[in-house]
């Protein structure tokens, strides 16, 4: 007669288990890398947030764009055998630098690391002219410079990934008033605001 005995395995993992913890993923600060979207075309820039509590974030922030209020379509000119853009005077490139707040949305009532926000800023803007009819690197010898007020509210969300991986995205409107007569990129239409909305997807690490 065979006699059956219970047999009980007991497995110890090499390292420890860790919890997972959302809000663990959101450090005292991050940096990263801002990809930009708007009617002006593409733009990249740098933010850096400092965080003060779970709910509560300081960040700066800027990219460089080009800027345009219509579209610049170039032709073919059979003259000079060179695209060329019909009545454009300037080229325009702006650099808003920002210093805000943003506050993170929800936090009781959403979990996982799907964090929306609000936030909001304000800093110098500096928008760079260039004569267009100058070849592209020697107009920058006749580069003219201003400085201008920019603000912005906007609204988006955070998204955690591994490790100290960090991401977001969100939706901007800029106000940048130039003042006066405005600034031509295309002869006899001058920019006057050179904000409006802008698309951000943010990419980099907390620590």
């Amino acid at each position: 007669r065979v006699r059956k005995v219970d047999s009980t395995f007991i497995y110890k993992p090499a390292t420890p288990l860790e919890l997972y913890n959302p809000d663990a993923k959101f450090m005292n600060n991050s940096l990263c890398l801002d990809i930009i979207f708007s009617n002006s075309g593409f733009g990249g820039g740098l933010l850096y947030t400092h965080t003060l509590d779970k709910d509560n974030i300081l960040f700066a922030n800027f990219y460089i764009s080009g800027a345009r209020n219509t579209d610049e379509l170039e032709y073919w000119d059979y003259n000079t055998g060179t695209w060329r853009v019909p009545n454009k005077v300037n080229r325009l490139f702006m650099i808003p630098l920002t210093f805000g707040y943003t506050r993170l949305m929800f936090q009781d009532a959403i979990a996982g690391s799907f964090k929306p926000f609000i936030t909001g800023g304000v800093g110098p803007a500096l928008i760079l002219s260039t004569p267009y009819e100058k070849e592209w690197f020697s107009a920058w010898n006749y580069t003219q410079a201003y400085i201008r007020l920019d603000t912005y509210i906007g609204i988006g969300a955070y998204f955690s990934l591994i490790d100290n991986s960090i991401a977001s995205a969100n939706i901007r409107y800029y106000y940048i008033p130039f003042g006066g007569e405005g600034l031509e990129s295309i002869r006899n239409l001058p920019i006057k605001d050179f904000g409006g909305l802008v698309l951000s997807l943010s990419v980099g690490y907390s620590f």
